[in-house]
């Protein structure tokens, strides 16, 4: 079998987590969280920022200590030998975010390209699965190149959202209540529905430890990669989310399909167009870190032995495991379709605080679910392995009660918290299911264990 290329250092690692941090999470889900949130959607972002940095340093330190495309499933399963097959289930669940998370930010794309070439609602779901179609051929033609690539896209679309945070902290075309909320909701609830659909934007670290077997020195680079990758984005999210409110209100963030761009023309109308153009390369950059993440997850599920062996295979010429990029970017079309399809069928129309929620809304809640049923597993499984004395680790968990890791601990008890008052929506359980189940189906037990 060919292996693949180690060819990645700290810096396209970090940028590449960057890259799959930033994107349709911030360029578009900010509009949404704040049309249900209100002026106080900044409290929605901390909220998952918690829960992310949290999680952040248990991937961290696992990735110091196994430093295979495998991640989360080696992790599960080191930790708890004998619940194969629920390691199995928390990776493939991640694998599946990183699919749900490139369909949102494929949907977040063809928003803003629609907006800007004048087209109609209709034109997004098709102008989706041509972007999903064009960046899988480029996942398969090679990593560096995709690395390369990514790493131009991630300087442009931070450096968009550095642009819109000085405008709204420059110029100011409203003085926002930071403590107001969207008087047709519960504040409270109102906080845990915006993070729900915002949280997405946070996805996107748990999938730099999958590019460990293309990265250079992978125990040492790996974790200061993640660590580095979340910390900058974090600091660029609460500067976003407390200086586009003073750009435009909340309802009107809500409303709109191009809320960076929107809010940054209150300020400098000549700026529209150039945010719409960085929205782009950022959506862009987005969906390509996601589809390579996620199907380098599924290869290495395939390399342990625990999935269908065919995921495992890797061009000769290119390679790259072209199996594991097809079922990457055909998932990501499925669920599109499903989303978008399934309601209009049924008439069941959700929403929350009189905002009725898009397609982009529930896939981007579909992968929120999925990564954060893996994070479960994935937290527990750092004091679990304390246990263990023989394992080498580079980094360490913050905050410890002797050799106890307290933030996992913490990250569950939020996460549990969340799920069980935000994540109600039929189509999102549906669909996460229907993976599950495709899950069971490609899931290849060992010998010696289940």
């Amino acid at each position: 079998m060919s292996e693949l290329k180690r060819e990645l250092g700290l810096g396209y690692a970090t940028l590449f987590g960057v890259g799959l941090i930033l994107g349709a999470g911030i360029y578009v889900l900010i509009g949404r969280a704040a049309g249900i949130v209100g002026d106080a959607v900044w409290m929605s972002v901390a909220f998952s920022a918690v829960i992310a940095v949290a999680t952040a340093f248990s991937y961290a330190e696992l990735s110091s200590i196994f430093t295979t495309a495998a991640s989360t499933y080696t992790y599960v399963a080191e930790a708890f030998p004998k619940s194969r097959l629920v390691a199995f289930m928390a990776a493939w669940m991640l694998f599946f975010g990183g699919v749900a998370g490139a369909a949102t930010a494929g949907l977040g794309f063809s928003s803003y390209f629609a907006r800007l070439f004048w087209l109609g609602d209709s034109w997004i779901v098709p102008v989706t699965f041509v972007l999903l179609i064009a960046l899988s051929f480029l996942n398969w033609w090679g990593i560096k190149e995709s690395a390369a690539l990514s790493a131009v896209f991630t300087v442009i679309e931070a450096g968009g959202l550095l642009f819109v945070s000085l405008l709204g902290l420059l110029f100011p075309q409203r003085s926002p209540g930071y403590l107001s909320f969207n008087p047709s909701a519960d504040p409270v609830l109102a906080v845990l529905v915006g993070a729900a659909v915002f949280y997405f934007a946070y996805t996107g670290f748990e999938y730099q430890p999958t590019l460990s077997e293309e990265t250079l020195n992978p125990e040492r680079v790996v974790p200061k990669s993640i660590v580095l990758a979340v910390s900058v984005t974090t600091l660029i999210y609460l500067l976003v989310s407390v200086s586009v409110v003073r750009l435009m209100g909340w309802e009107e963030l809500g409303a709109s399909k191009a809320p960076m761009a929107d809010a940054a023309s209150r300020a400098w109308p000549g700026s529209f167009l150039l945010l719409m153009v960085i929205a782009l390369f950022a959506t862009t950059n987005t969906v390509l870190g996601f589809l390579v993440s996620s199907s380098r997850l599924a290869y290495g599920l395939a390399e342990e032995g625990v999935a269908w062996g065919g995921l495992a295979k890797v061009d000769k010429w290119r390679r790259t495991p072209y199996v594991a990029v097809a079922l990457s970017g055909a998932l990501a079309i499925l669920l599109i379709f499903l989303t978008d399809y399934l309601p209009s069928v049924t008439g069941w129309r959700l929403s929350f605080g009189g905002q009725e929620y898009q397609v982009i809304d529930l896939v981007g809640k579909t992968a929120s679910l999925a990564v954060l049923l893996a994070f479960l597993l994935v937290n527990s499984s750092v004091v679990a392995l304390r246990r263990r004395k023989d394992l080498k680790r580079h980094f360490r968990v913050p905050l410890n009660i002797g050799d106890f890791p307290l933030l996992p601990v913490l990250a569950n008890v939020l996460i549990v918290f969340f799920v069980a008052l935000s994540f109600g929506d039929w189509i999102v359980w549906l669909s996460t299911i229907i993976v599950a189940l495709l899950g069971l189906v490609m899931y290849k037990p060992r010998r010696n264990g289940s």
